[in-house]
């Protein structure tokens, strides 16, 4: 099974190397990957990085915006299960071998999603998301209960006559209204219980900015007076769901992250540095906590 990860990337060397070593770790479980970043024309010294870098396609092109870059990395990639890690976000050791195994063991599923940790500039703990398969009544309000850094996806879902890429109209729910078509039309989501990545809160994240805003927006004005009716009780039954899988109920645990570090030549770490948490919390107090 061979992965195809691509990364969207405009001016963000230093997260991009930090992301691109956790992809890296992920062969020494003998998994098959390869890292196409899509940069949309950085002058920070990204492009001259990638050219140095023979475990990764870097593409230099210009693009109409991040779901555009990640469309154009799809269609370049060859893998058998696709997803996209952003320049903010990485993967934590050994989360391609569980999806690997994942997808083996479950063929009929087309999407899997697993559990995210939420950090700072500095990668300290902020708190994290557990990813909740979507009923079709919380898509349609425009929530998407899954981080884009902890999605994977098969190849069918995005290749051929039946795939589905990014509407590049969205600037900021594109994953959203991608996630919704495919549901629509039948494709199968399940859940991985395990965290997978890491999602950085830089207070510049697309998820909370005037866009994304400006979308939900719209996506809510385009309800009919039933489905808006209908919203408290559709919201109430998300949280029931939620509090019987577990959402709200954490253990400590442990994990382990490329931090940044000026002092290395690369901008990357010597290796990555564990943290622990002590008391998780699904509580949100970042900048985007909003979200």
């Amino acid at each position: 099974m061979k992965f195809t990860v691509v990364t969207p990337s405009f001016g963000q060397l230093a997260y991009l190397q930090r992301a691109a070593a956790s992809i890296a770790d992920q062969r020494s479980q003998g998994v098959d990957v390869e890292h196409l970043v899509q940069d949309g024309g950085s002058k920070d010294g990204t492009r001259e990085w990638l050219v140095a870098r023979t475990d990764i396609r870097g593409i230099a092109e210009a693009d109409n915006g991040m779901y555009d870059a990640i469309n154009r990395g799809i269609i370049k990639g060859e893998g058998d299960v696709f997803s996209w890690l952003n320049c903010d976000e990485q993967y934590l050791p050994g989360t391609l071998a569980t999806v690997r195994d994942f997808f083996e063991k479950n063929p009929t599923v087309d999407i899997a999603a697993g559990d995210t940790i939420v950090v700072d500039e500095k990668g300290e703990y902020l708190c994290h998301r557990k990813a909740v398969v979507p009923s079709p009544g919380i898509l349609r309000l425009g929530r998407l209960p899954v981080q884009s850094s902890s999605l994977f996806f098969r190849a069918r879902t995005v290749k051929g006559d039946k795939g589905v890429l990014f509407d590049t109209k969205w600037k900021a729910m594109g994953d959203w209204a991608w996630l919704k078509e495919l549901m629509d039309g039948g494709a199968t989501l399940a859940r991985i219980p395990k965290f997978l990545s890491t999602f950085t809160d830089t207070g510049g994240n697309l998820g909370m900015s005037p866009r994304a805003i400006q979308e939900m927006h719209e996506v809510r004005a385009a309800l009919s007076p039933v489905q808006r009716a209908s919203a408290p009780l559709v919201r109430a039954g998300d949280y029931a769901r939620k509090f019987a899988d577990g959402y709200y109920f954490q253990k400590p645990y442990d994990y382990a992250i490329y931090d940044a570090d000026p002092s290395a030549d690369s901008g990357v770490s010597a290796k990555r540095r564990s943290h622990h948490v002590a008391k998780p919390t699904f509580i949100w107090k970042g900048h985007m906590s909003g979200h």
